[in-house]
């Protein structure tokens, strides 16, 4: 079977610069973020300094033992202080970038309002999104195509059926999405509602830690970040607020909603994110980005060196070996830095 492209867009995505802007790039902090790279990624014999040349490196992750997981990384320069790197990482929107088929994106507030997703809409002549209205509408109390519990397969059923018109269904996700807005709130990711309605049950807090625990040096170097953030440690060590957000988007032709939440850690002089979508409708079960953010020189100004690892766990994968998953973890790279460049195109510096 041909592996398919996984249009899969992240929120915290990185992209595209100037070479001859980044030319004359040094490093400029106490300890050396290039070595701190090649210290726990999977760039150890790589050639960092081509990024100070404006390369955008990536290479597929090591393979896991976890089955339904597969990685990857990258790593860049972007001419913005570290800081300002970090916050336009955690608040980025996709939405204006044609070519990551993205069809609506929005931060949601606490108390999460029905207008935080006014721009859910259904009614459209775009074919991936009728796959969902379709999907949505074929959903039973018995049975779903699409990632949810028993009770939301249920409620979504009775209201879909009660509402058919587009525009309604839309009405009855922002119901059980701003649900799983609330709960998340309260419980964070102990408290994560599995997905049960396809016939299996399945725990997207589960596959978030399991992708994690399988790269232990990733785990070591973000240790504080996701013990804080809750997604590994103790329960009840969870210290940090999330900016949280949901976005409709293109994943193989089929309209895709996800809710995710995105953490943002000063180390020192440097930073560190997390962005984790513990919600998705279909396609996958669940996805996270870790970023690290390291002040550097770019032509005597103020720059940053960005690594970032993607981590995504998905059914289909769990029947992938050998060459079928490095075609995977090739595609899934393809697709990042597809996003890393636009999003470092919004940060190019006016001329």
């Amino acid at each position: 079977m041909k592996p398919k492209k996984p249009h899969i867009v992240f929120k915290v995505a990185l992209a595209g610069l100037m070479g001859g802007f980044l030319a004359a790039a040094s490093v400029a902090t106490a300890s050396d973020p290039l070595n701190d790279v090649k210290s726990f990624s999977d760039f150890a014999a790589a050639d960092l300094n081509r990024v100070l040349d404006g390369d955008i490196l990536g290479t597929r992750g090591s393979l896991m033992n976890f089955p339904n997981g597969l990685s990857a990384q990258t790593c860049f320069v972007i001419p913005e202080a570290a800081a300002e790197t970090a916050r336009r990482l955690q608040d980025w929107d996709p939405m204006p970038h044609e070519a990551l088929k993205v069809f609506a994106y929005q931060t949601v507030g606490a108390p999460c309002a029905a207008a935080d997703f006014q721009t859910l809409n259904l009614d459209s002549s775009q074919s991936a999104i009728r796959w969902l209205l379709g999907k949505t509408l074929a959903t039973t109390a018995d049975k779903s195509d699409l990632n949810l519990t028993r009770a939301e397969a249920q409620q979504l059923a009775r209201c879909a059926k009660n509402n058919p018109d587009p525009q309604d269904v839309s009405a009855c996700w922002v119901d059980l999405l701003r649900e799983r807005v609330a709960g998340f709130r309260r419980k964070g990711f102990d408290g994560l509602l599995p997905y049960e309605a396809n016939g299996t049950t399945v725990s997207p807090a589960r596959q978030l830690r399991e992708m994690l625990r399988d790269q232990p040096a990733v785990a070591r170097q973000f240790a504080t970040l996701l013990r804080q953030s809750g997604l590994l440690g103790d329960q009840g060590t969870e210290s940090l607020t999330p900016t949280l957000y949901w976005t409709l988007f293109e994943a193989n032709h089929r309209a895709t909603l996800s809710l995710g939440a995105s953490y943002l850690l000063p180390q020192g002089d440097h930073y560190q994110l997390l962005d984790a979508q513990y919600y998705v409708s279909g396609k996958y079960y669940a996805a996270a980005t870790l970023c690290e953010i390291w002040p550097i020189r770019v032509d005597e100004k103020s720059g940053a060196l960005v690594w970032r690892g993607d981590f995504v766990a998905a059914p289909t994968l769990a029947f992938t070996k050998g060459t079928d998953r490095i075609v995977y973890g090739a595609i899934l790279l393809q697709e990042i830095k597809k996003v890393d460049r636009c999003f470092r195109a919004d940060l190019k510096p006016e001329r």
